[in-house]
């Protein structure tokens, strides 16, 4: 990654467009999805709990789609990134500025940070790739209509932990 992308990563992940949406999502989560006697904690069984809401709501990825910009849809997608952050060190990243050009791919995802590139390295069939996980949450709960009833939002994690498996099979 060249310096000029390490810059707009960085930007990405520090901006107020970022932080606003952030700052919105956190609040308005709880009006969506009240806590219970087993409250919301960020874990990844959190995650089951979060995906039965969800299945319940809607129907279909088009549901979820069409109330993309929603409470409900957008404080779902910004707690299964929090569970990204928080357990496996993602950080968020959002343009500064709205993509006009491409207004449908303009959404918040989270990824490794730059730092850590290093511990993801790219697959050996393209090696210009970069190897890090990117999940945009917006996208995983639509998926969950479109992949089937055997695909779970714990699954969205599995890639932080693919590398430190072949690491560990390999000693």
């Amino acid at each position: 990654m060249d310096e000029q992308q390490q810059e707009q990563e960085r930007e990405w992940a520090n901006n107020p467009r970022l932080d606003a949406w952030i700052s919105e999502q956190r609040a308005a989560f709880h009006a969506h999805f009240p806590p219970a006697a087993d409250d919301w904690d960020f874990s990844i069984e959190s995650l089951d709990r979060l995906e039965a809401l969800i299945r319940r709501r809607f129907s279909s990825s088009e549901e979820i789609r069409a109330e993309r910009d929603s409470g409900p849809v957008g404080a779902a997608a910004w707690y299964l990134g929090e569970v990204h952050v928080r357990t496996a060190g993602a950080q968020w990243q959002y343009g500064a500025e709205p993509d006009l050009a491409a207004p449908e791919h303009d959404r918040p995802y989270v990824t490794i940070p730059y730092e850590r590139i290093d511990e993801y390295p790219p697959a050996d069939d393209d090696p210009a790739q970069d190897g890090r996980p990117l999940m945009t949450p917006e996208s995983e709960l639509r998926a969950l209509f479109l992949r089937g009833p055997d695909n779970h939002l714990r699954d969205t994690l599995a890639p932080y932990h693919r590398v430190r498996d072949i690491e560990d099979d390999a000693q």
